[in-house]
């Protein structure tokens, strides 16, 4: 009976530790106080950080404060540097017919097209030549599993040129895919990328056209075609490019070369809009030959890095992440105010990633893993930062565990955290539910974030398979405005929420490996 009762103690302090590891230490818990959140606000979405555009010196200032703030509480870079530079390229177009043209031969007449009349390039294009490659239409050029809906059902367009519609079918109240705004699947991005992941070696776009109009030719605002757009207006890519194909906004004149009078492309859209089924035309006997040329400019800036290492598995982490950027200055308002403060967008998510690696660098006690925490620049110029650090990260990404991301956090309302993630990582979806169940005062946690799941950090990490978990607060009518103040933030809330995610991340750090489930295109 003796041993019997050694041994149940015995298990009785294993488990009791196992579950105070999982736990958040106390020692932890003490440091998530108001001023300090104050603090970094007050610095972060300040007049003189004018923004924190990507790139500029006030990013950089504010990179050193965050840099500096990782070095006073302890944290170990992950090289040399907390600051972790990569390399953005701000290309504009080069004009002259011989390196950037489209071209459509029919039954053997060549006709060339108009660069900024009949076609315009996108921001998203790629500068590889195409030598009189076949064209096939393929409607929305959607493929949106579950919607039940592809354009690319049964169609070979390996080696083709596509032509597809901008936007997405509308079928009016009976809308699969539009309700208060366009899904993911409107966006040029994934029209690309689901044509190339079919093999296509370029992409045509035009507007899908319902009423007697002509479609518009917008492109995108190339400075060699409209001077006056600003080099500061201009778009940031990483260096290989969005993509690696040319992809054309084109007219009226393509149309009528390809396709035939816009009277037959109107005719189509309706037609999808009615029935929800796709229409695709392989257009025989006609070619396209097609190039773009970019003059990029090399630009310099850095995401910001610091890791706490783990007392039992080190070479494993999890991450926390927040974007520090913000959209700069504009023009001034009837108040005079030209400032983007950006004091929810995202000042408040780094502040919460700030006081949480103190909380956790001041601990007593080290978490089983190591914690690595990130502030990305370039998430407003299309999550640039973070394709960077997980393309190129000091740490290898099968080690990667977790990733808890903060974006938009400081303006709650009705005790409300809608939470991103859930359709992919139920098990860090139920630790969240289990953690604000254990607080005083619980959040009312929505999942209901879904449409914005791509246009934040986490979704670098999560198109690695990395199981994430992204905590948001809701657009408001601050939102990228210049009146996104710190007066607006509610700081009771942004505290309680920065809690809850570290004690999330915490227990990401000891708990077995969660799953990640791939939903809609990512199968």
């Amino acid at each position: 009976m003796k041993m019997f009762a050694l041994a149940v103690a015995l298990i009785s302090l294993v488990c009791g530790t196992a579950v105070a590891q999982q736990s958040l230490p106390k020692d932890a818990f003490d440091v998530f106080r108001q001023e300090r959140f104050e603090r970094h606000l007050n610095v972060l979405a300040s007049d003189s950080m004018r923004g924190r555009n990507t790139p500029s010196p006030e990013l950089e200032r504010a990179a050193d404060y965050i840099a500096a703030q990782f070095k006073r509480i302890g944290l170990e870079p992950l090289g040399t540097s907390y600051k972790l530079p990569y390399t953005l390229y701000r290309p504009d177009l080069d004009t002259a017919k011989a390196v950037t043209y489209l071209r459509v031969t029919r039954n053997g007449t060549t006709q060339e097209f108009r660069l900024g009349k009949d076609f315009i390039p996108f921001d998203a294009t790629g500068e590889t030549i195409v030598k009189d490659l076949p064209i096939t239409f393929v409607g929305f050029g959607i493929t949106a599993p579950e919607y039940d809906y592809d354009d690319y059902q049964g169609v070979d367009v390996k080696d083709h040129v596509v032509l597809a519609l901008r936007g997405e079918p509308d079928g009016g109240d009976t809308a699969k895919f539009r309700g208060a705004a366009f899904t993911r699947y409107a966006s040029v991005q994934h029209k690309v990328s689901n044509a190339l992941s079919h093999g296509a070696s370029a992409v045509l776009l035009v507007d899908a056209i319902r009423a007697p109009r002509k479609p518009l030719v917008t492109g995108y605002s190339w400075p060699a075609l409209f001077p006056n757009s600003g080099r500061s207006g201009r778009g940031l890519t990483l260096p290989d490019g969005p993509n690696a194909v040319p992809v054309h906004h084109v007219g009226e004149a393509v149309v009528d070369a390809v396709l035939g009078p816009l009277d037959t492309l109107r005719s189509i859209v309706l037609k999808i809009d009615s029935s929800y089924s796709p229409i695709v035309r392989r257009l025989d006997g006609i070619t396209i030959a097609t190039a773009v040329k970019l003059s990029p400019e090399p630009i310099v800036v850095s995401n910001v890095a610091g890791i706490l290492r783990g007392a039992k598995v080190p070479d494993e982490y999890a991450v926390m992440g927040a974007h520090y950027d913000h959209v700069g200055v504009g023009k001034p308002n009837a108040q005079g105010d030209s400032i983007y403060n950006g004091a929810d967008d995202n000042a408040s998510g780094t502040t919460s990633l700030m006081v949480a690696a103190e909380a956790l660098a001041s601990s007593s006690t080290r978490p089983d893993r190591s914690i690595v925490f990130v502030a990305f620049s370039g998430e407003e110029k299309g999550l640039l930062g973070s394709k960077a650090y997980v393309a190129n990260t000091p740490l290898p990404m099968n080690k990667c565990v977790a990733m808890i991301n903060t974006d938009m956090i400081g303006r709650c309302e009705k005790n409300k955290v809608s939470i991103g993630g859930n359709e992919r990582c139920p098990d860090l979806v139920r630790i969240n539910e289990e953690e604000n169940a254990k607080t005083s005062a619980p959040f009312s946690l929505a999942y209901d974030i879904e449409q914005y799941f791509f246009r934040s950090d986490q979704a670098s990490f999560a198109m690695k398979r990395i199981p994430v978990l992204f905590y948001f607060t809701g657009e408001h009518e601050d939102y990228h405005k210049v009146t996104d103040e710190i007066s607006k933030i509610n700081f009771t809330d942004l505290l309680g929420i920065s809690r809850l995610a570290t004690s999330v991340l915490w227990r990401a750090a000891h708990m077995p490996r969660t799953t990640y489930v791939p939903a809609g295109f990512e199968e």
